[in-house]
């Protein structure tokens, strides 16, 4: 059960991406891939600093480190999915990511260290890993903003 669980941590959310038009699918997904990449290097630095072990949620047996399905699939998503609905509401995105960071750390955490698909070893409180989480949501919100900076199309000057 639990590698169903995990399986369709990593796939499923991907099927929700149909329901985006491709062109907001394109505008986010850098962002999103930033933000893995991110979340790639908390996960590289919490394993080498001894912050929290994810031993519970490995699918293919090297992923000791990064919780794959997570990083690299519900998450990324989600972070499309926030963008697509707060972008340029940043007091809106940062309420979002809040709740969401937060009940994630203070609900579904629990719910799946109860299950096995997540270790309950850590040496932070959880509410500093809520202050990782919100840093690094702020941290690709200036990113989305530079990034749409930079792709923004020429005006075009006509002439009379």
């Amino acid at each position: 059960m639990k590698q169903i669980i995990l399986w369709s941590l990593l796939i499923l959310p991907y099927a929700s991406l149909l329901l985006l038009k491709m062109d907001t699918v394109r505008r986010y997904m850098p962002v999103a891939l930033f933000m893995t990449v991110i979340h790639t290097l908390a996960y590289q630095a919490a394993y080498h600093y001894g912050w929290w072990k994810e031993s519970g949620s490995s699918l293919f047996g090297w992923d000791k480190v990064i919780p794959i399905p997570w990083v690299y699939g519900a998450y990324l998503v989600i972070v499309i999915w926030v963008f697509r609905f707060t972008f340029r509401k940043f007091w809106m995105y940062l309420t979002v990511n809040i709740l969401l960071d937060g009940g994630f750390m203070y609900i579904v955490y629990p719910i799946w260290q109860r299950m096995g698909l997540v270790s309950s070893e850590s040496t932070l409180p959880t509410i500093a890993i809520v202050a990782m989480m919100i840093s690094f949501a702020i941290i690709i919100y200036l990113y989305q903003l530079w990034q749409d900076e930079v792709f923004k199309q020429p005006k075009v000057k006509r002439n009379s």
